[in-house]
């Protein structure tokens, strides 16, 4: 008697991704890893806020147009609301 089983790659590729999915389905299960979530985001957060702030900075012109539009803006509505209070 001879058996023969065919199995295709992307049948390998899917029952290795099924044991990947559910070993980290484990570990994210797992007693105290919203404690360790919370440590990891806190270690990490003064670093990406530190690097958005530094992005910003570099992009300076783009800085300067968003501060000149805002300064802009203020300026005329309140010179439109001096006008208003001119004519009353």
């Amino acid at each position: 008697m001879k058996l023969e089983i065919e199995i295709t790659e992307d049948e390998i590729k899917s029952a290795i991704g099924d044991k990947v999915k559910e070993a980290i389905r484990q570990q994210a299960n797992k007693w105290g890893i919203e404690h360790e979530i919370k440590a990891q985001v806190k270690t990490h957060w003064n670093q990406a806020v530190d690097s958005l702030i530094k992005e910003a900075l570099l992009d300076s012109k783009s800085l300067r147009q968003k501060i000149a539009t805002a300064l802009e803006n203020k300026i005329r509505a309140q010179l439109t609301a001096a006008l208003r209070n001119a004519e009353k």
